[in-house]
């Protein structure tokens, strides 16, 4: 979870090191003690002290709230009295939070100049927030909104934006949290705050993350990563580099993801960013785990769970023990991944108890929450209504109170419900587990034996393509043998019986088999070099490859291949009809070869099985043009910024029964036995990892049509 709520403070770009070099010089002057520079420099370190160290920020606020009282500076002990109040809510203890933030706030609001009101506000509802008690926090985010509005500060107007943001995604109303995210984005356009502007594009890809959107989430943290480079700000490349690898880890581009991670780690190692550095930890410890580095991965979710464990994180400390349990499950150290399994188990019931305890809160305060949104959209309208609200409020106010007293009973009564139902469901869990590792077995077993089933067709196509040169090969030879004793037998009859011409012309022959020899010999050798090569790619590597030559390799292997195990189309002599029709300009691109050859030769061999072969359509599908030549063709297109791989068949279509299914894993149209269901599912899986996207034409009785697009910047 990437969003942030937080409350306000100026001075951006400063470090702790310039700050106390800062003071330094300042406390070399006399009467250093009163002067409100010295003062406001002071608050600006206790506020980077509170967010990076809470503890060391304790001492060192004591003594600047003394100072300020010493000197009668109000806003100075406003300021320190309310950073206290952060240091406190970031160490989790908010009862103790509110005390200090009411302090500063009495004493703002005895002072004349009411700017500073608005911000204590903000950071009050910050602590009810974290207290799930939305209600409460909504209705100091809005009258900081409406004192921001007041005394024009678009910094505290924004930040309670925000807020209030963050609490509609807490709630799943991700689409309101979003608008709130974009006006947020426009005020700080308007101030030209860089590093807010920031924060707003990293909260709007968090947004869309969650909704399942990872293209555009990484449009808008691209932005943000790169104005945070530009700002040289470690706190927001920090942030901007995590959520960008939680984006490559959902599009499932680990080297990215893992360099983000490393950079995430490095700079919240060194600027002393807990929650973070634990987060990112524990991601780089899964991408380890993803990849069958065990070692690694649990060195680094170890760290993380140590810094998780230092910080009090529970969400973190649930993921990193997770993490060990499989780790240890897959290493063969059973006892460790039962106590890690233990400690996960102990840590998610204590997480979701605090999420039921905020759904409880919410489902309270419903009423009152729809109530105060109200409110603060039609708050040009309340001044004429303030008497008559009055009257309303105390009537709807006894309305509320029993409405709270009967959903107070209605949640007890669902509570109990529910606590009976977690028993039968932690009953039926085991039972799930092993089913569901029993399905995952059989699924592992059945996508291997789609892959050998693959390798199969591709050998065969192999054996029958490199048949042909051999073929050629033999017969020249026997021939040249032939052709020589013809040789031997000339050379050995008397000079002048020799026919001197015929021997020229044998010899003339034996050269023009070798040159032929010669010449299928290296078309074999081309082949196995072709072969040899292809299997010396690493797999998963990404390589720049020509996609017409591997289009026509992949068409070439499967045409032979089905001429292997065929000898007729349904009664009529082979081979099948071919045409291809290649764009010229199109471009290499960087893909997988193993993998997109095998999608190629997949579909192309369906497009053969299905003109030679009708037994698995319905009857009522039969009669399609048999007259016509059984015909495959194969094109590739230059479609600007992707392009384009045609696979047409004229065989009978597929029926609008089953359109939708073919991709689904598991579903076959074969006859029991011939297929596992797996071919166009992995096929459609890898086509959409290369970021592309694979489609199906079809009409009963004129054919089929697969479309593969990949986009050019792979």
């Amino acid at each position: 979870m990437c969003c942030l709520v937080f409350s306000i403070r100026f001075g951006q770009g400063q470090t702790i090191e310039n700050l106390k070099a800062d003071l330094e010089k300042l406390s070399q002057k006399a009467g250093y003690a009163n002067d409100t520079l010295y003062l406001n420099k002071a608050n600006d370190l206790g506020f980077m002290l509170a967010e990076s160290n809470p503890d060391s920020a304790f001492v060192f606020l004591d003594k600047q709230i003394e100072m300020c009282q010493k000197a009668d500076y109000k806003k100075g002990e406003s300021d320190a009295l309310k950073i206290y109040g952060n240091a406190l809510q970031n160490k989790g203890e908010f009862a103790a939070s509110i005390d200090y933030y009411k302090r500063s706030l009495a004493i703002a609001q005895d002072m004349p100049d009411d700017r500073l009101i608005p911000g204590i506000l903000n950071n009050i509802g910050l602590v009810y927030f974290n207290l799930g008690n939305y209600a409460e926090a909504l209705g100091n985010f809005f009258e900081a909104i409406k004192g921001a509005e007041q005394t024009g500060n678009l910094n505290v107007e924004a930040a309670a934006l925000n807020n209030i943001a963050m609490i509609y995604f807490e709630q799943g109303k991700l689409e309101e949290a979003k608008t709130k995210y974009q006006e947020m984005l426009v005020i700080y356009r308007k101030m030209g705050n860089q590093g807010r502007m920031i924060l707003a594009y990293n909260n709007l890809g968090d947004v869309e993350l969650k909704q399942n959107k990872p293209l555009e989430a990484l449009d808008h943290l691209k932005v943000g990563h790169t104005s945070a480079l530009a700002l040289q700000s470690p706190e927001f490349i920090e942030m901007t580099a995590r959520t960008l690898a939680d984006i490559y880890v959902a599009l499932d581009s680990t080297d990215k993801a893992e360099n983000l991670y490393r950079q995430s780690i490095a700079i919240a190692k060194e600027k002393g960013y807990g929650v973070p550095y634990s987060h990112s930890l524990v991601g780089l410890a899964e991408l380890y785990f993803g990849k069958g580095n065990y070692q690694e991965a649990r060195l680094y979710a170890n760290e993380g769970m140590e810094q998780a464990n230092k910080m009090k994180q529970a969400m973190q400390q649930r993921n990193a023990h997770e993490l060990l349990a499989k780790i240890n499950e897959r290493q063969g150290d059973f006892e460790e991944a039962l106590a890690n399994y233990k400690l996960f188990k102990q840590y998610n019931d204590s997480i979701n108890n605090a999420q039921g305890q905020r759904l409880a809160a919410t489902l309270e305060a419903e009423y009152e929450f729809s109530k105060k949104t109200l409110e603060f959209e039609k708050a040009s309208l309340r001044q004429w209504w303030l008497i008559f609200s009055a009257f309303i409020g105390l009537f709807t106010f006894l309305i509320i109170l029993f409405i709270v007293y009967r959903n107070r009973n209605k949640l007890n009564k669902a509570y109990l419900a529910l606590k009976e139902k977690n028993v039968e469901i932690e009953s039926k869990n085991e039972k799930l587990e092993n089913a569901l590792d029993q399905l995952r077995s059989t699924q592992l077993q059945l996508i291997q034996s789609e892959k050998m089933a693959s390798l199969g067709e591709l050998t065969a196509g192999i054996a029958h393509e490199i048949q042909n040169p051999l073929n050629f090969v033999n017969n020249f030879s026997e021939v040249s043998a032939e052709l020589m004793q013809e040789l031997k037998g000339e050379r050995s009859k008397l000079a002048a019986e020799r026919n001197e011409t015929m021997e020229e012309e044998i010899i003339g022959d034996v050269i023009q088999n070798l040159e032929r020899i010669h010449q299928h010999g290296k078309r074999a050798d081309a082949i196995v070099k072709g072969m040899l090569e292809h299997s010396r790619s690493r797999k998963g590597e990404k390589i720049l490859t020509d996609i017409n030559a591997l289009t026509s390799e992949s068409l070439r292997l499967s045409y032979h291949g089905f001429l292997a195990k065929e000898k007729n189309l349904n009664g009529i002599p082979m081979p099948i009809e071919r045409e291809t029709d290649f764009d010229p300009n199109l471009p290499k691109l960087k893909v997988i070869p193993q993998d997109l050859s095998r999608v190629l030769i997949n579909i192309i061999n369906n497009a053969f099985q299905a003109i030679s072969n009708s037994d698995f359509i319905s009857d009522s599908y039969r009669d399609y043009n048999s007259e016509s030549k059984p015909l495959v063709t194969v094109s590739t297109k230059n479609l600007g910024d992707k392009i384009e791989i045609t696979i047409n068949d004229n065989g009978p279509g597929i029926p609008e029964a089953i359109k939708d299914k073919i991709f689904q894993p598991f579903f076959t149209t074969k006859p029991a036995g011939s297929g596992t269901g797996l071919g166009l599912s992995l096929s459609y899986d890898i086509v959409i990892a290369h970021g592309g996207t694979l489609n199906v034409k079809s009409k009963i009785g004129e054919g089929s049509t697969f479309v593969i697009q990949l986009p050019k910047n792979l």
